[in-house]
């Protein structure tokens, strides 16, 4: 199975009833808590007058106490969408059909992906951090002069790529586990497991649709931002990496268990 084809298929064919459960909590997490805020920071690097790493790490970040307030709202937000388009995706998947009856039913959707989540939000920030630094150190050994600034822009470039794959690795990891936890209702250890056999399996075309939808919201990110339009490249950058990432692992989980799928069919007579 080509799953790069499969998720843009579906992407493209399902976007509004995707935009339905997104658009809410890609408008509020783009605009206030900059997801992609480490690329916005990679566009601006050259231009930027920067002494030491609390420079480095206030303009990815800033530091306000209201923060904190967003953060908690956006991840309850994400937590509900995310609950909500699996469900969506789960039950086109299984019938053929697009309903919102059993998508708005949560029951312990909600409580599993609050689990990757939070693990998601954790490592990513650990590993951003960590990206932050490594770009503070390009900075003081290659200096501030015009070619010092070309070769750590160059070599920032290539970490924070290498950083992003990795936690878009970790997203899928993590999106599979979870939709096992979901629908087979086994524990997260024996599901990621699971997952780590089903992802090695399909090496090739996961890393296919993880490139893609990480190199889509990287251009989107820093074009954007060299337009003054920043928070555009974050709102349009979570409505294709997200949902890139959630039908990614169903298509995979669908695969690696044998499940037939009925959202290709133009009509589904039950069985």
């Amino acid at each position: 199975m080509n799953y790069l084809k499969e998720v843009f298929r579906y992407y493209f064919k399902n976007f509004l009833y995707i935009a339905v459960f997104m658009i809410i909590p890609a408008v509020f997490i783009g605009l206030l808590l900059r997801p992609f805020a480490l690329y916005e920071f990679l566009a601006k690097y050259p231009t930027l007058s920067l002494q030491n790493f609390g420079d480095f790490y206030l303009a990815v970040y800033g530091l306000e106490w209201l923060d904190i307030l967003w953060i908690f709202l956006g991840f309850i937000l994400l937590v509900i969408a995310l609950s909500l388009l699996l469900g969506f995706i789960e039950s086109h998947f299984k019938t053929g059909k697009v309903s919102f009856k059993n998508t708005f039913s949560l029951n312990s959707n909600i409580l599993n992906v609050s689990k990757i989540t939070i693990m998601l939000a954790v490592i990513g920030y650990v590993v951003n951090v960590l990206l932050v630094l490594i770009m503070f150190l390009m900075h003081e050994i290659c200096g501030t002069s015009t070619a010092g600034i070309v070769v750590s822009t160059v070599l920032n470039y290539l970490f924070v790529l290498a950083g992003g794959w990795l936690l878009v690795r970790l997203f899928t990891l993590f999106i599979i586990t979870g939709i096992e936890m979901l629908i087979n209702g086994t524990p997260m250890n024996v599901s990621f497991s699971d997952t780590t056999h089903a992802v090695q399996r399909g090496a090739w075309q996961i890393f296919a649709v993880e490139a893609v939808g990480l190199g889509i919201a990287f251009v989107l990110s820093v074009g954007f931002t060299l337009l003054d339009l920043s928070w555009l490249g974050n709102i349009l950058g979570l409505l294709i990496l997200i949902p890139f990432e959630c039908i990614l692992g169903m298509v995979v989980f669908f695969d690696h268990n044998g499940i037939k799928r009925y959202d290709n069919r133009r009509y589904y007579i039950k069985d």
